[in-house]
Protein backbone atom coordinates (compact mmCIF):
# COMPACT_ATOMS: atom_id res chain seq x y z
CA UNK A 1 0.00 0.00 0.00
CA UNK A 2 1.44 3.33 -0.81
CA UNK A 3 0.93 6.39 1.35
CA UNK A 4 1.47 10.19 0.73
CA UNK A 5 1.80 13.24 3.11
CA UNK A 6 -0.91 15.66 2.80
CA UNK A 7 0.78 19.15 2.35
CA UNK A 8 -2.19 20.82 4.07
CA UNK A 9 -3.42 18.55 6.79
CA UNK A 10 0.00 17.45 6.88
CA UNK A 11 -1.26 13.67 7.37
CA UNK A 12 0.01 10.51 6.37
CA UNK A 13 -2.84 8.80 4.35
CA UNK A 14 -2.99 6.37 1.88
CA UNK A 15 -2.71 7.04 -1.80
CA UNK A 16 -6.57 5.96 -2.20
CA UNK A 17 -7.26 9.19 -0.63
CA UNK A 18 -6.19 11.23 -2.82
CA UNK A 19 -7.33 12.41 -6.60
CA UNK A 20 -5.21 11.13 -9.53
CA UNK A 21 -2.90 13.95 -10.95
CA UNK A 22 -0.79 13.19 -14.27
CA UNK A 23 1.30 16.10 -14.12
CA UNK A 24 2.41 15.52 -10.15
CA UNK A 25 5.48 12.93 -10.24
CA UNK A 26 3.95 10.68 -7.90
CA UNK A 27 0.73 10.58 -9.69
CA UNK A 28 -1.34 11.89 -6.76
CA UNK A 29 -2.74 15.55 -6.02
CA UNK A 30 -0.95 17.11 -3.18
CA UNK A 31 -3.88 17.64 -1.16
CA UNK A 32 -5.90 15.03 0.24
CA UNK A 33 -9.52 14.43 -1.38
CA UNK A 34 -11.14 15.50 2.27
CA UNK A 35 -9.03 18.84 1.89
CA UNK A 36 -9.32 19.06 -1.56
CA UNK A 37 -13.29 19.16 -1.10
CA UNK A 38 -12.87 21.90 1.99
CA UNK A 39 -10.95 24.42 -0.38
CA UNK A 40 -13.26 23.98 -3.08
CA UNK A 41 -16.38 24.40 -0.66
CA UNK A 42 -14.64 27.32 0.48
CA UNK A 43 -13.72 28.64 -2.78
CA UNK A 44 -17.17 28.29 -3.98
CA UNK A 45 -18.82 30.47 -0.70
CA UNK A 46 -15.99 33.39 -1.28
CA UNK A 47 -16.95 33.52 -5.20
CA UNK A 48 -20.46 31.96 -5.29
CA UNK A 49 -22.08 34.97 -7.09
CA UNK A 50 -19.18 35.00 -9.55
CA UNK A 51 -19.85 31.07 -10.13
CA UNK A 52 -23.63 31.04 -10.94
CA UNK A 53 -22.95 34.01 -12.85
CA UNK A 54 -20.55 32.01 -15.26
CA UNK A 55 -22.55 28.79 -15.23
CA UNK A 56 -25.72 30.73 -16.11
CA UNK A 57 -23.84 32.38 -19.05
CA UNK A 58 -22.51 29.04 -20.25
CA UNK A 59 -25.79 27.42 -20.13
CA UNK A 60 -27.02 30.14 -21.95
CA UNK A 61 -24.24 29.96 -24.94
CA UNK A 62 -24.83 26.30 -24.81
CA UNK A 63 -28.59 25.67 -24.78
CA UNK A 64 -28.16 22.47 -26.63
CA UNK A 65 -25.52 20.97 -25.60
CA UNK A 66 -27.11 21.68 -21.84
CA UNK A 67 -30.28 20.33 -22.55
CA UNK A 68 -28.92 17.34 -24.52
CA UNK A 69 -26.34 16.51 -20.74
CA UNK A 70 -29.98 16.92 -18.58
CA UNK A 71 -31.76 14.21 -20.84
CA UNK A 72 -28.63 11.78 -20.72
CA UNK A 73 -28.98 12.83 -17.19
CA UNK A 74 -32.40 11.81 -16.66
CA UNK A 75 -32.12 8.92 -18.68
CA UNK A 76 -29.30 7.10 -16.55
CA UNK A 77 -30.73 8.26 -13.51
CA UNK A 78 -34.57 7.67 -13.58
CA UNK A 79 -34.49 5.93 -10.28
CA UNK A 80 -33.26 9.64 -8.90
CA UNK A 81 -35.51 11.28 -10.95
CA UNK A 82 -38.51 8.91 -9.87
CA UNK A 83 -37.84 9.33 -5.83
CA UNK A 84 -37.41 13.35 -6.37
CA UNK A 85 -40.62 13.09 -8.50
CA UNK A 86 -42.56 11.14 -5.78
CA UNK A 87 -40.81 13.69 -3.00
CA UNK A 88 -42.19 16.73 -4.19
CA UNK A 89 -45.59 14.71 -4.97
CA UNK A 90 -45.78 13.92 -0.83
CA UNK A 91 -44.84 17.28 0.11
CA UNK A 92 -47.59 18.51 -2.10
CA UNK A 93 -50.04 16.28 -1.27
CA UNK A 94 -49.15 17.13 3.10
CA UNK A 95 -49.04 20.95 2.09
CA UNK A 96 -52.85 20.87 0.59
CA UNK A 97 -55.48 21.71 3.19
CA UNK A 98 -58.68 20.19 2.86
CA UNK A 99 -60.48 23.85 2.55
CA UNK A 100 -57.93 24.03 -0.53
CA UNK A 101 -60.25 25.00 -3.83
CA UNK A 102 -58.94 22.17 -6.24
CA UNK A 103 -60.90 23.24 -9.25
CA UNK A 104 -59.10 26.62 -9.23
CA UNK A 105 -55.72 24.76 -9.08
CA UNK A 106 -56.73 22.62 -11.73
CA UNK A 107 -58.03 25.73 -13.82
CA UNK A 108 -54.10 27.04 -12.92
CA UNK A 109 -52.34 24.18 -14.03
CA UNK A 110 -54.98 24.00 -17.21
CA UNK A 111 -54.57 27.80 -18.29
CA UNK A 112 -50.42 27.25 -18.18
CA UNK A 113 -50.83 24.15 -19.93
CA UNK A 114 -52.92 25.85 -22.69
CA UNK A 115 -50.54 28.74 -22.83
CA UNK A 116 -47.68 26.82 -23.29
CA UNK A 117 -49.67 24.79 -26.29
CA UNK A 118 -51.10 27.79 -27.98
CA UNK A 119 -48.27 29.83 -28.32
CA UNK A 120 -45.35 27.53 -27.57
CA UNK A 121 -43.84 28.75 -25.25
CA UNK A 122 -42.36 27.13 -21.78
CA UNK A 123 -44.54 28.04 -18.76
CA UNK A 124 -44.16 26.86 -15.27
CA UNK A 125 -47.07 26.79 -12.40
CA UNK A 126 -44.44 28.05 -9.21
CA UNK A 127 -45.56 28.22 -5.62
CA UNK A 128 -44.71 31.50 -4.27
CA UNK A 129 -43.56 30.51 -1.55
CA UNK A 130 -42.33 27.39 -1.70
CA UNK A 131 -43.54 24.13 -0.05
CA UNK A 132 -39.88 23.31 1.06
CA UNK A 133 -38.40 26.77 2.19
CA UNK A 134 -35.79 27.00 4.48
CA UNK A 135 -37.36 29.45 6.41
CA UNK A 136 -41.06 29.35 5.73
CA UNK A 137 -43.41 26.63 4.04
CA UNK A 138 -45.90 27.74 1.85
CA UNK A 139 -49.27 25.84 0.94
CA UNK A 140 -50.48 24.18 -2.55
CA UNK A 141 -53.83 26.41 -2.87
CA UNK A 142 -54.64 28.46 -5.40
CA UNK A 143 -53.42 32.13 -4.15
CA UNK A 144 -49.86 30.24 -3.83
CA UNK A 145 -49.61 29.37 -6.95
CA UNK A 146 -48.11 31.59 -9.93
CA UNK A 147 -47.95 31.06 -13.59
CA UNK A 148 -43.91 32.40 -14.69
CA UNK A 149 -41.63 31.43 -17.48
CA UNK A 150 -39.25 28.11 -16.94
CA UNK A 151 -36.18 29.75 -17.08
CA UNK A 152 -37.35 32.22 -14.54
CA UNK A 153 -38.85 29.24 -12.34
CA UNK A 154 -35.38 27.29 -12.36
CA UNK A 155 -33.47 30.21 -11.51
CA UNK A 156 -35.86 30.90 -8.53
CA UNK A 157 -35.53 27.16 -7.28
CA UNK A 158 -36.83 26.56 -3.79
CA UNK A 159 -37.11 30.37 -2.71
CA UNK A 160 -38.88 33.83 -2.59
CA UNK A 161 -38.22 37.34 -2.03
CA UNK A 162 -38.25 36.66 1.82
CA UNK A 163 -35.70 34.08 1.86
CA UNK A 164 -32.97 36.52 -0.28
Amino acid sequence: MQTKICTVCKEIKATEFFHRCSRSKSGFQHKCKECAKSASKARYQNKKEHILLKNAMWREDNKARHKDSQRRWKENNTHKVNYMTSLRRAKRKKATPIWADEERIKHIYAHCNWLNKTFGCNMHVDHVIPLGGKNVCGLHIHTNLQIISAEENMKKSNSFLGDI
